[in-house]
Formats: C-alpha cells, structure tokens, sequence
C-alpha cells in the first residue's frame, strides 16, 4: 500500500508503517574534504604512494600539510641569517623538508588531489630572538618575537614555488600549482607563537594582524588566484593574560579586528589607520576533546570556539564583516583540522573507538548545517607516538604520561590496524530523531497514519567517494532483529550529501543506513547508526 500526501513543495511516503519524504536541495555549496598526515605525507617517502591512493578511497580532494620554515631553509641553527639567502626566492631554500614538501605537492596533484599548504610550527633562529640551542636538534622549534617581514617574505616563496611555473634546480617539470594557502598554523596558541600576551594585550593578534597585511599582498602577487585563509586559529585559549597560555579565538579574532569586546573599535596605536582585514576565507581548529560536537562551550571556557560554538563563531565572523573589519571572504568558514581522541590504547582518551566514529560523523553534519563551512577536516589518517608512549608508561609505571605529539584521532591504529571511523569517515550517516511538534510534516502524516504518532527520523550522510550528484538509498532495521529494509531514495547533492526525513513506527529504536552504486556497478554500503 502506498499512500503519498504532497504538500507546497515537499512530499512523504508511507510505506507499510515505514515511510519517508525528501526535502529538495536548493542548491548545494562545495564541502571541502580536507586530511592531514605530515608522517605520511612528508616524513615517511615509502608510504606516501600508498597514503595517496588511500586518500582517493577515502574521497579526500584536499591534502593539508605542513611547510615547517625552519627544515625548509639552509642552516637554521645560525643567529644570523645566512649570506646571500633570499627570504622570496625559492631557489635559496634547499633543506629537506623543502625537498619532501615538493613531493608531497606532486604526488597529490598528480593524483587529482587538491593541496592546502599550512605555514607551522618554527622559524629559523635567525627570523627569532631565541636562543641558540646549547645541542641543536630537529626538534627545537624557534618562535619567538618572529620577525614579521621575513616570514611574509617565506610565504610568499611558498605562493611562488608553487605557482604553477617554477622548476627547481636539476629538475625538468615545474611544480604543480597549489590552490590554498593558510598563514600560520594556530598563531594563538603559546606553543606556536610567543609572545601570546603583553600584560592585558593579546599581542599575538597584532603580530598576525601585521602579517596578513604583508602576506597577503604578496601571495596574491606571485599566484593571483590563490585562495589565502586568514586566522588558522585553535579552539581554546584564555580571554585574560595567562602565565604561559594562549588567547581564546573569539577574543584572537576582536583583537585581530581592533575591536573590544563590545566590538566597538579599538582607539590605540596598533589599532591606528586600520582598514578591513584582507582574506578569502577563515580557517578554524574546532576540536571539542571531551563533549560532543552539539555541545556549546560552558562557563569556563569563555571565549573558546569548539564544534558546538560554529554559531557563535559565525556570528561573530558576519557582523565583523558587516562592520568592514574583515573582508568578506572571512565569513567563509574552512574547518581545516578536527577529531576525537579514541582510548582502546591510551585508555586515558575520552572516547571508544565507535564513540570516535559516531561522534566525527556528527561532527561533519554540525559542520554542514552552517552554509557558510566551506570545508570539513580530519586530522590524522594513523594514531601517532601511540607505541613510544605506551613504552613510557610502562618504563615510568606513570599511567597518564605522554609524549609531545601523541595523538590518536587517527582512522586507522598506529600500526595501521583500522578503526570504525575509517569506513563512517568514508560515508557518514547520523540519523536524529525530531520532535513531531516541530515538524511541519507531523500534521500531515498523523493523518495519513490515522492519527496515530509516529516518530520522525532525520537521516543525513554522505557517499563521500562521490564526486557528482547521485542516489543514494537509505535502509532501515528495527533493533533488534530484522534486515534491512530499503525505504526509499534520495538524490545527492555534487558533494555526495543527502538529508532526509522519515516517519517510522514508534520502535525503541531503529537501524540506518545507506547504499549506493559506485562507478563499476557495486553496491557500497555505509555503516549503520541507531537513532
């Protein structure tokens, strides 16, 4: 028995107690796809084919990775800058790391993936005022007081490099053009940048505040069409001068704009002759470690940006906008690093790892339900230090000890072992349930149903793989028990994402899921959620 109510422009089914309807897509912006490995990617040559490839499974089209200044440049170690180096000119950097950036790029473009190069992590010494190490290692990082004009000059070396036209010495094929740069990786985070704070003054916003103004000038006159993402900025951070901490983003972002807190402008000589902040988009770091994404940050946590704060965050961005502080393009978001921690090896993480699936794919619905996200992010294809670490714990009998740069947002174990994420990363699916008072459909079906009160599921996904709009067909189950049960398809916008809702019975719970056929004909199939 089929049974169909239409309504202005949207219709339900109702199919044996099942049922669903669509609600057209208007029209769909690009959702950037976006990971980050820099082992994979630039420290580790003999997976980089294999990283890739997995890449192009996975449905990623943007590569972000890292371009460290100080493993770029010759002799970093040196108080002075070395004679004869030209800060803009890309043949006068000759380290490795500049050497494993430029492999990167090829193997990525090569592959029809896009690459984001992200300025991180330490200058040279002589760009700082730090000290010379006593011991110089790979692992200093210099980062402090960095002279603004030298790192502008590095970036837009980048922006040259890879522009399309330059061949390095003793290479025969010029470098493949890069799309998107960002400006420096978290500039209000302490462990990045130094200083953070000059007694009440997040002088970190005005030291970046200077280097948008040079770099991005001179990006855009080396590669013109290069998309230039400002803030770049962690989630967390503190609204008052910490001892050693960073700025919160949403007070990074005043300042940055030279306003207070009432966003009235700001009347002090950093301030003086401001103009509109100049960018293309602005780049964000929401991770939300211990809630989930839905959850806003609390009392204690004033002025930070997490997943659960994109409103917030957007709201800001906008008015900003609308005031002339920041050029428009800043009230495009690029959520260009995200993830949840799982515990099955470090047990002191917060999450499961099917916590960590279902918790990233709501994420990325978080993130889609703001039109003005322009990209979606995981931070990670494989757990990092995960092994040293544990070796640790077990060496100092200090259950919580951690090495720097452990990290498991992984999809995959450190030591490739894959984790539930890896296949909801591939093809997210959340499945909510509405509430049938809010549902301007609820009317209409209790009467199809006889007055009876179903329950409205929302079911969102993405076939991530896709790369055109197409069908997908979404399945349910009742738990415990059956099968699933196709119910009805959906077409999908060019990013491979389908919303829609569906009436099912008053069940204690339900089974979802989505199918779609992949280019030779195959059914694919997402993982399952429970709503």
């Amino acid at each position: 028995m089929l049974r169909v109510l239409v309504s202005c422009c949207c219709f339900a089914a109702v199919v044996l107690g099942w049922g669903g309807f669509v609600v057209p897509d208007a029209g769909a912006r690009t959702l950037h796809t976006v990971l980050q490995d820099d082992d994979l990617a630039l420290f580790s040559p003999p997976r980089l084919p294999g990283f890739i490839q997995e890449l192009r499974w996975l449905g990623v089209d943007e590569l972000r990775v890292s371009a460290e200044w100080k493993l770029e440049v010759p002799n970093p170690d040196l108080r002075r800058r070395p004679a004869g180096f030209r800060p803009s000119d890309p043949g006068s950097y000759t380290g490795l790391g500049m050497r494993a950036l430029d492999s990167a790029v090829r193997a990525a473009v090569a592959s029809g993936i896009s690459v984001l190069i992200d300025p991180a992590f330490s200058a040279p010494l002589w760009a700082t005022s730090d000290r010379a190490p006593a011991h110089p290692s790979a692992s200093d990082w210099f980062n402090s007081n960095i002279d603004v004009r030298e790192a502008a000059g590095w970036e837009q070396m980048l922006a040259h490099r890879y522009n399309g036209s330059y061949t390095p010495a003793g290479e025969r094929t010029p470098l493949p053009r890069v799309a998107t740069f960002t400006l420096w990786n978290e500039p209000n985070n302490a462990s990045f940048l130094k200083p953070q704070w000059q007694g009440a003054v997040p002088v970190s916003a005005d030291w970046y505040r200077s280097l948008v103004r040079l770099a991005y000038p001179a990006i855009k006159r080396v590669n013109p069409q290069a998309t230039v993402l400002i803030g770049n900025t962690s989630f967390a951070g503190g609204e008052r001068q910490m001892s050693s901490g960073g700025v919160a983003p949403l007070a990074f972002i005043r300042r940055l704009a030279c306003v207070d807190a009432q966003l009235r402008p700001l009347r002090e000589p950093a301030c003086a002759a401001f103009s509109a902040i100049p960018a293309d988009g602005f780049a964000h770091h929401p991770y939300e470690r211990d809630a989930a994404p839905w959850l806003p940050s609390g009392p204690k946590e004033a002025g930070w940006a997490q997943m659960g704060d994109l409103p917030r965050l957007q709201a800001l961005l906008d008015e900003l906008v609308a005031t002339h502080r920041l050029a428009p393009g800043a009230g495009d978001l690029w959520l260009t690093e995200q993830g949840y921690e799982s515990n099955a090896e470090l047990t002191d993480r917060p999450w499961t790892e099917a916590q960590q699936a279902q918790l990233n794919a709501y994420s990325e619905y978080v993130a889609w339900r703001d039109p003005h996200v322009l990209a979606f992010s995981q931070f990670l294809l494989r757990d990092t230090r995960t092994a040293a670490t544990l070796a640790l714990r077990a060496r100092t009998h200090k259950p919580t000890a951690n090495l720097s740069g452990t990290w498991t947002t992984g999809l995959r174990r450190e030591d490739g072992q894959a984790k539930p994420a890896l296949w909801m990363f591939r093809s997210p699916v959340v499945a909510r349930i509405i509430p049938t008072t809010s549902s301007p459909f609820a009317t209409g079906l209790r009467r199809l149903l006889g007055g009876s009160a179903p329950r409205i599921l929302e079911v969102w996904g993405r076939a991530r793989p896709l790369r055109s709009a197409g069908t997908v067909e979404v399945q349910l189950s009742p738990v415990p028990g059956s099968e699933f049960r196709t119910v009805t398809a959906v077409p999908t916008d060019a990013n491979g994402i389908f919303d829609v809702s569906v009436a099912v019975p008053a069940e204690p719970s339900t089974r979802v899921r989505f199918r779609w056929r992949s280019s030779d004909g195959a059914w694919q199939t997402s993982p399952s959620t429970v709503a």
